[in-house]
């Protein structure tokens, strides 16, 4: 850390011991009796006492609850409310980043990096490589309660808390040592497996827990699930790619000056295939991947408390917590997007790869496809296409002859200590101060092959034992792209009866090729803290006014360091892999499909000042009032946010409560800086995955929104509900530029059909893709797009929660409950990058929006009846998520029927029982998706929706929980 936060650090440490020692000072003068220090119980105030039923709209969950629903993991309880739309953590592999094994909170579906995800409520560091908080590092066996806030939050809690607020509490008074294990079978897997142990202790003035967890997840494959694995006329966008191997090639009619006559590898139907467009070859990668990858993850919580004196208390905290997903499964090879020059090709033609005659694996398809080759192929060769990959439905057998393996690994620490106290003066003050410091690491290892070893080996110069220029010799390795080596679909088994053993890859050779795409990215959060609360002596006749005021100080680290291969400074070549000292004009890097990147040290300092009032009016009405300013400096500047709310207790039945504020989130560092990120995204018009690069933006604003609530509470004793309208009005959102909308709207009739390439209006917009040749939609290889403050969100909806108790039945009591989120709209204005409109004013509630604004399904609801008599307990809870449209319906897109246009309902339900034994035993029993339900088909990679089903159908768990 900077030495500026040492001092920082020290001043509030010197302000916290100074309040501490003086209010001791004024005990020893036996100035009164001690006051009692009272804990702040909800989420979203400051104000010490503000009770559960407050003007704003909070859930509490508690742990009980959690038991009682068969306790679910931190990615089921977030998938589970219905307020939370689009939750990463479950098959997360398309079209969510390098997230795999993260989880995320996203409220009203507005994105989770404007969900705040507070622990203790204090802020957590978003998970490197992305703008979201991992909610998979809570120490679950710590949890006490989950408090989910669902109202902007800016005013209280500054930036990110724009769609609300989760805020995960530990347990209190826990005395004793806790064991629990517990394990779901799951058809088709080994199932998932999880342990923990807690011990608490409480003193007489000190207390204290400490807490390990640990969680298994086995790897489910897609061949496992019917409906994961569709054929090509079922689902044209479930994991097919024109870019395949066998794949396509190009002859030369020339002598081998240029290649343009495209060539189908002859094995295409044979073993992958279908062919389409009469010369490419479709190849489905998805029955290389996993619908739940294997992943560990572990938890290390300790924390203690001790009372200084009657009315001071110093609390301390430690977590240490990671995962690792060490063998992602994905595609065999990726298509390249990346070529070697025409120096190291020795012709004149770019954008390929090429294959001399004398490659044996040529020799071999030209002897056993007689006529179907070009003659010119057996003295010119032949180039690659770009509708090509070096391996493919034979799977790579540097990985067991299934697809690559990728690896992750998150490692966070995270440490916060506090002094929280209470003096007399000033009709009795309280104050809390506080430092948190959190640690979070990833890293990151992508197999991808290099373009010059590529093409080396191609031409028989292949292998690091190679010397001498002579192809095949004096250990040089051939690398054969074609069918000629492939055996058998690793997938399905279709034999090739053109095989020719001879010439199949050596894993010699295939080590050669590939290298990791590899790198580590840190992310640091520093927050120091200094509040006061109290009463001031005014009484408008309800009672008097309670405030909190205070300060904070934070800062944010992020540092990305590259391998050399990935580094742009070291390798910003496609021959750099060959030749360490080439040049380029686009320095793309050395890696085939992955795009070179820049190492970078980023940090940022905020500072903050709010103050919270809360005016009892009368014994009925109280309102509460909030401002908050953060300044941020630099291009970002500050902000101010106020909020006002309103409770009115209209009779012991009813009560009514509003609010109203504005919000904001800044711009993330990485967003502000002039440096690029390469992500993939599947690109319909050229079908298959292609590079976007995101370029940051230094005059990127702040995201503004105003935020509006109203609702109402009903009491009749065992009967409670609430409702509540919310709305939010977003200026200016931040987000990366939509790539999909861009080419979408160059080529709105997909690969065939009129397209805007020669159209002056899209000039500059064309200028955004670099192109492997003539303008054309399946000649994408790489698209530019830009961070930006984008088109205005309009989104509101409605809340309703209601709980019943019938009591004494049969002996014991039912309880019956229902909580559902309806969403009213989700308006997004008119798209406009260069001038274009390349997307219209659109409502997206109730449709899944690929790659856009996500899965916004208009009902989301559960509803629970549960019977509990003596030491049995049973629920029984159905889950509704409503049907969507997938707005690429109607194009192109989905040419070939409307299979896929509506995404049905996800209805499931589950069944979990709980019994309370002697010796301080629990057993729970559930069994999840009682009618195993599949997730509906959804013309995506996987064949569903991971954000929101889930692919595991019927499975039970077992949980045992024995206390001493």
């Amino acid at each position: 850390m900077r030495s500026s936060h040492y001092l920082v650090t020290a001043s509030v440490l010197a302000v916290a011991t100074a309040l501490s020692a003086g209010q001791a000072a004024a005990q020893a003068g036996g100035a009164g009796a001690p006051t009692v220090v009272e804990e702040i119980v909800v989420t979203g105030s400051f104000i010490a006492g503000t009770p559960e039923d407050a003007a704003l709209p909070v859930n509490v969950i508690g742990n009980d609850e959690l038991q009682k629903q068969g306790s679910p993991s931190t990615v089921d309880l977030m998938k589970s409310i219905p307020a939370m739309q689009g939750v990463v953590g479950e098959s997360n592999q398309f079209g969510a980043g390098q997230t795999t094994g993260t989880s995320s909170a996203n409220l009203r579906g507005l994105g989770a990096e404007r969900t705040l995800v507070l622990f203790n409520g204090r802020r957590m560091a978003t998970s490197p490589g992305s703008i979201y908080v991992d909610t998979n590092l809570i120490p679950s066996a710590a949890i006490g309660r989950v408090e989910v806030l669902k109202d902007g939050a800016a005013a209280t809690y500054g930036s990110d808390a724009i769609g609300g607020v989760v805020n995960f509490i530990t347990r209190r008074n826990f005395d004793g040592l806790e064991l629990q294990a517990g394990y779901s079978a799951i058809d088709g897997s080994d199932g998932e497996y999880n342990t923990s142990v807690a011990y608490g202790h409480t003193g007489d003035r000190s207390s204290m827990l400490l807490t390990a967890g640990y969680r298994h997840r086995s790897p489910l494959s897609t061949t496992e699930r019917d409906f994961a694995i569709r054929s090509y006329a079922e689902n044209p966008q479930g994991g097919w790619s024109s870019f395949g191997n066998p794949g396509l090639f190009l002859s030369s009619t020339n002598g081998g000056v240029t290649y343009t006559n495209p060539v189908t590898d002859p094995a295409c139907n044979v073993i992958s295939g279908p062919q389409t467009g009469g010369t490419l070859c479709q190849f489905q990668y998805i029955g290389f991947n996993n619908l739940i990858e294997e992943e560990d993850q572990w938890q290390l919580y300790g924390e203690f408390n001790f009372d200084i004196d009657d009315t001071t208390t110093f609390h301390v905290e430690a977590l240490y917590a990671g995962h690792d997903v060490s063998n992602e499964a994905s595609s065999p090879s990726y298509p390249p997007n990346n070529f070697p020059s025409s120096a190291l090709t020795t012709k004149i033609q770019g954008n390929g790869f090429f294959v001399p005659a004398a490659n044996p694996g040529l020799q071999a398809l030209l002897g056993t496809n007689p006529g179907q080759i070009p003659a010119s192929a057996a003295t010119a060769g032949l180039f690659t296409s770009v509708a090509w990959r070096p391996i493919g439905v034979a799977g790579n057998d540097l990985f067991e002859g299934l697809g690559k393996e990728d690896k992750r690994r998150f490692d966070a620490y995270r440490i916060s200590a506090s002094l929280k106290g209470e003096f007399e003066f000033g009709g009795g003050i309280g104050w809390d101060a506080s430092m948190t410091y959190m640690d979070d690491t990833s890293e990151v290892a992508t197999p991808d092959i290099l373009v010059g070893r590529l093409q080396q080996a191609l031409k028989g110069l292949g292998g690091f034992n190679c010397s001498g220029t002579t192809p095949g010799a004096n250990g040089c390795l051939w690398f054969n792209p074609f069918s000629s080596g492939i055996d058998a679909n690793a997938v399905d088994g279709r034999t090739n009866p053109n095989y020719v053993a001879s010439t199949a890859n050596s894993r010699e050779v295939l080590d050669y090729l590939f290298e990791e795409y590899a790198y580590s990215i840190r992310s640091q959060l520093y927050t120091a803290d200094l509040v006061f609360n109290g009463r001031l002596p005014i009484d408008f006749g309800g009672g008097e006014i309670g405030w909190a005021a205070g300060a904070q100080y934070r800062w944010s680290g992020l540092e990305r360091q590259n391998n050399d291969f990935t580094n742009v400074a070291v390798s910003p070549c496609p021959d750099s892999s060959i030749n360490p000292a080439a040049t380029c004009a686009a320095q793309n890097g050395p890696f085939s499909f992955f795009g070179a990147l820049s190492d970078y040290d980023l940090d940022q300092s905020v500072v903050s000042a709010f103050g919270e009032l809360s005016i009892p009016i009368t014994n009925d009405i109280t309102a509460t009032l909030a401002v908050r300013h953060e300044d941020y400096g630099g291009n970002v500047g500050s902000t101010t946010n106020p909020k006002a709310a309103l409770r009115w207790q209209a009779a012991d039945w009813l009560a009514f409560r509003a609010s109203a504020g504005t919000t904001f989130r800044a711009p993330p560092m990485t967003q502000i800086t002039t440096s690029s990120t390469t992500a993939l995204a599947y690109t319909t018009a050229a079908g298959g995955y292609r590079a976007y690069d995101t370029f940051g933006n230094p005059n990127l604003a702040p995201e503004e929104a105003v935020t509006l609530n109203l609702g109402a509470l009903f009491d009749f004793g065992d009967f409670r509900a609430s409702v509540d309208y919310w709305a939010f009005d977003f200026e200016g959102p931040i987000d990366n530029e939509s790539g999909s909308d861009i080419v979408n709207a160059i080529f709105p009739n997909g690969a065939a059909g009129a397209n805007n390439c020669a159209n002056p209006a899209f000039a500059s917009l064309l200028s955004r893709i670099t192109f492997t040749g003539a303008c054309g939609a399946t000649a994408i290889n790489r698209v530019r797009i830009d961070y930006v403050n984008g088109p205005d969100v309009k989104t509101s909806g409605i809340d309703v929660s209601a709980s019943y108790r019938a009591r004494d039945v049969l002996g014991g009591d039912m309880n019956f409950g229902v909580d559902l989120t309806y969403v009213l709209e989700y308006a997004v204005d008119a798209n406009v990058i260069e001038g274009v409109e390349v997307a219209p004013a659109t409502d997206y509630v109730g449709t899944m929006d690929y790659l856009g604004y996500g899965s916004q399904p208009q009902w989301r609801g559960s509803f629970y009846t549960e019977y509990t008599r003596d030491i049995h307990n049973i629920r029984a809870t159905i889950r509704y998520i409503d049907n969507m449209v997938d707005t690429r319906a109607g194009s192109a897109t989905f040419s070939n029927g409307p299979d896929g246009q509506k995404i049905d309902a996800f209805v499931t339900t589950d069944v979990a029982y709980r019994v309370f034994l002697p010796w301080q035993t629990t057993v729970s029993a559930s069994v999840i998706n009682v009618f195993d339900q599949d997730p509906s088909f959804a013309r995506l990679d996987l064949s569903y929706d991971p954000f929101t089903a889930n692919p595991l159908g019927r499975y039970y768990k077992l949980n045992v929980t024995k206390r001493f």
